[in-house]
């Protein structure tokens, strides 16, 4: 992971006083660059190098939403607004929001900010988007699990 963070990261990251205190920063600067460029749509293909976040407040809690984290893209600021929130003390959800002209703080409710929902409760208002069609069952569990591995022979270039 060395090339997916800058210097100052890396030292963000070790400069915790435990292990699980850097693992959970590293966490951290990781849900933040992944809402960055999912956010700008270009996926993993994008230098993670040129993004860096300055994390701020370091400790955050549960339950709360922060927006204070700065973003660098190649050295300069970018003005990009990012929230921040702890599902529980293992878990963060990062958003990329764009710039602060347009950032508007969230008006918060009571209550949790985010729901556990089981397999149940996402599937019972799903609706399907095209009709059942049972060949297309068929055909997909008559595949095989794993695929085969294909061999090239001497034989004019045949593969079997």
């Amino acid at each position: 992971m060395h090339r997916q963070f800058t210097e100052r990261e890396w030292r963000s990251i070790k400069s915790m006083r435990s292990d699980w205190a850097r693992l959970d920063m590293f966490y951290r600067h990781w849900a933040l660059k992944e809402s960055f460029i999912k956010a700008i749509g270009v996926g993993l293909g994008f230098n993670l190098q040129r993004i860096e976040f300055e994390v701020s407040p370091i400790e955050m809690e549960v339950g709360k939403v922060y927006a204070q984290t700065k973003m660098l893209l190649d050295d300069e600021d970018e003005n990009w607004v990012f929230e921040e929130s702890l599902l529980d003390d293992k878990h963060h959800v990062a958003v990329a929001l764009g710039s602060t002209d347009t950032y508007k703080p969230p008006k918060l409710k009571d209550g949790p900010l985010f729901s556990i929902l089981s397999y149940e409760d996402l599937m019972a208002s799903a609706v399907p988007i095209t009709p059942e069609d049972p060949d297309y069952w068929d055909n997909f569990h008559s595949k095989q699990e794993l695929p085969l591995r294909q061999t090239s022979t001497a034989k004019a270039g045949t593969v079997t």
